[in-house]
Parts: structure tokens; sequence; C-alpha cells
């Protein structure tokens, strides 16, 4: 019996790998699209008590996010499902990114002031307690004035 069921087995991985061959599969969307998926059924179930109009939305918009992430899974538009992860990657890529530079912020926050350029709004960063200075930006060369806190 043991035996079968592995054979049984084997045979059904090899034909869903055979089935998936020239098929999107799974990304790093995928796995965003099943998190906002649970998401929406856990707060589906939570409004079922107050409202079962809210119920129904929720639900109906967790159906559709699972039925798209299904959708791209088996998808064989590879490359329209590229470009969406592409998507995708750079929009979650940018919130790393200002998250990992507000936690660098608030670590300097100490020993460094962080000034907006007037010209070109990129940040620069100034040590602290050095009394006012005369800045040039890198970026537009624009010059102004910053005042750093008193000398210490």
């Amino acid at each position: 019996m043991g035996t079968t069921m592995k054979k049984f087995f084997n045979n059904l991985a090899y034909k869903f790998r055979r089935f998936m061959v020239g098929r999107y599969g799974m990304d790093q969307l995928w796995r965003a699209l099943l998190i906002f998926y649970l998401i929406a059924v856990v707060i589906a179930n939570i409004v079922y008590r107050f409202s079962k109009i809210a119920y129904g939305a929720f639900f109906a918009m967790s159906l559709a996010i699972f039925v798209f992430a299904v959708f791209r899974v088996f998808s064989k538009n590879i490359e329209a499902r590229r470009s969406e992860n592409t998507a995708w990657l750079k929009f979650t890529g940018r919130i790393k990114q200002n998250l990992h530079f507000q936690k660098s912020k608030w670590q300097q926050r100490k020993t460094h002031k962080f000034v907006k350029c007037k010209g070109c709004k990129k940040v620069l960063r100034m040590p602290r307690h050095k009394g006012k200075i005369s800045v040039t930006c890198p970026h537009c060369k624009n010059r102004f004035i910053v005042n750093t806190g008193k000398k210490k």
C-alpha cells in the first residue's frame, strides 16, 4: 500500500510540473497578494458582526485578490507578469529605502542634523553643535546657511 501511494504522489507531482511548464508561477507579488487576501478575509470576519454589507464588500474584495493571484500563477503571458512583479518590487523598494533612511536619521539624531536644500529638496546631513555654517549643496550647488546648534 505504501509504495503505491508513493508512486501515485510522485506521478501527481510529475503531472503538475508538466502542467506548469510555460506558466509564470509564484513570485514576490504573489506572496503579497496572498497576505492581502488573508488580511481581507480576517477583516471580513471581524466586520461580519457589525455589518453584513461591509462583510460582503470585504469578502468580495478578498475573493477578487485571490482569483487575481491564482490567475497570475497559471498565466502564460510571462512578460506581463514579470513587468507587474518588477513594478511591485520598485514600489516596495522605495518604501524599504525610505524606512531605512528614517531609521538612519533616528540613529544619528544626536550627532547630526538633517536639512533640506531649498533648491533641489535633497536632504543634507550636517554635524550638530557647530553653530551657523555655510553649506553648498553637492547636487545643485545652492549655497545657504544652517544653524546646527550652539558650539559645545
